[in-house]
């Protein structure tokens, strides 16, 4: 049947009428004032929780969120990299937008965190609104290298060792953070109790794998950094025994006292130092979170915990290999995510769409921005 001329012109005059409301209802919302949409989002998420900032027996003066950054395309930083002798391994140094999403994660996971901290080599990422870094009780700050460095004689590092080192120099830091690398993010609801235990210690969990593994220390870094570890471990609680095992900390969203980490340091000092002059990453670097995680159990601050409570996913240029992550994460809802980067620069279409594949998943697991966020134009 064929639709009358009168039919469509009363059709488009209904058109018109919605375009012209919807016009004016944007006009409305460019005239709302951004800081009262944040607003709603803030109410919103604090009311889900209902709770104030966290101060408990473990970590009497509440709980901060840390996060290391760099964005590795920036033109400054890979100069600095190549003047120091490196070229190459982007992905160590690539971002791709997961620090956005980490915060959000905190904001929204765990609001009872209110000081939040981005240490950087003086970089700002894109999609912070610079002119909104507090909100009510709600702070971010930018952290230059230079503030938590003892000697800024051995700046640039490009190394996380050096910098985990350092990350309990940061100003006003509280008794306990969360410390995050740009690639981890919460995954659902924490609640401090996850790390704060009633008696005051803290868990510390891990999966069962111990240190030292002397076979991987010939050939890998990270495990040859974690047995150093070790061994400083043994030597000041198990002097007869200098191969006592201590459980690698799970790769995850770490849990640290910053006066657990200062005590480290003044027992350390030449381990500390040396791991700060070190731009890169070698193998007589010290572990912090494995070595943060046996000084506090060894020291009776600490108990370990055998739990999984972490989703791990290494995200290349493979569909099917990233799918299967996202499913996974879907189907384990697990407290703490961690997304590394295995991406192949040189298949750039395959390495985009692996890209943008992974934001829409974080964007549809956690929608709601923080309130540092850049809003979107209208």
């Amino acid at each position: 049947m064929g639709i009358s001329p009168l039919c469509c012109t009363s059709c488009l005059s209904i058109c018109f009428v919605v375009v012209l409301v919807v016009a004016n209802f944007g006009i409305m919302m460019q005239g709302t004032n951004k800081f009262s949409i944040i607003d709603r989002r803030v109410k919103a998420s604090v009311k889900y929780f209902d709770v104030p900032p966290i101060k408990n027996k473990a970590c009497p003066n509440g709980i901060d969120a840390v996060w290391l950054w760099v964005n590795g395309s920036d033109p400054v930083f890979r100069k600095a990299l190549e003047e120091n002798g490196r070229k190459g391994g982007a992905g160590r140094y690539r971002d791709y937008n997961t620090l956005q999403y980490s915060i959000r994660s905190v904001y929204n996971f765990a609001p009872y965190i209110k000081n939040y901290y981005i240490v950087t080599m003086g970089q700002i990422p894109d999609f912070l609104n610079t002119s909104s870094l507090t909100f009510k009780d709600y702070k971010l700050r930018i952290v230059d290298h230079k503030e938590i460095f003892p000697n800024n004689k051995d700046l640039p590092v490009f190394n996380s060792n050096a910098l985990e080192v350092s990350i309990h120099n940061i100003k006003n830091l509280s008794s306990c953070f969360l410390y995050l690398n740009d690639d981890m993010l919460l995954g659902k609801k924490l609640k401090p109790e996850h790390f704060c235990r009633k008696d005051g210690k803290i868990n510390i969990y891990h999966n069962g794998w111990n240190a030292p593994e002397v076979e991987r220390m010939k050939h890998n870094l990270w495990h040859k950094s974690v047995g150093t570890s070790n061994e400083l471990i043994n030597n000041k609680f198990h002097p007869k025994d200098s191969t006592y095992k201590h459980p690698y900390v799970s790769h995850h969203c770490y849990f640290f006292k910053t006066d657990t980490l200062k005590e480290m340091e003044e027992k350390w000092q030449e381990q500390y130092k040396q791991t700060r002059t070190h731009k890169f990453r070698l193998g007589n670097d010290l572990a912090i979170p494995f070595l943060h995680g046996a000084y506090s159990v060894e020291s009776n601050k600490g108990v370990y915990v055998r739990e999984k409570w972490y989703y791990y996913g290494l995200v290349d240029n493979n569909r099917t290999n990233n799918l299967k992550i996202i499913n996974g994460i879907k189907k384990k809802k697990p407290q703490c995510i961690c997304l590394n980067d295995g991406l192949d620069d040189k298949d750039e279409t395959n390495m985009s769409n692996a890209i943008d594949r992974m934001t829409l998943f974080l964007e549809t697991l956690i929608p709601n921005p923080s309130p540092f966020e850049k809003l979107e134009a209208n």
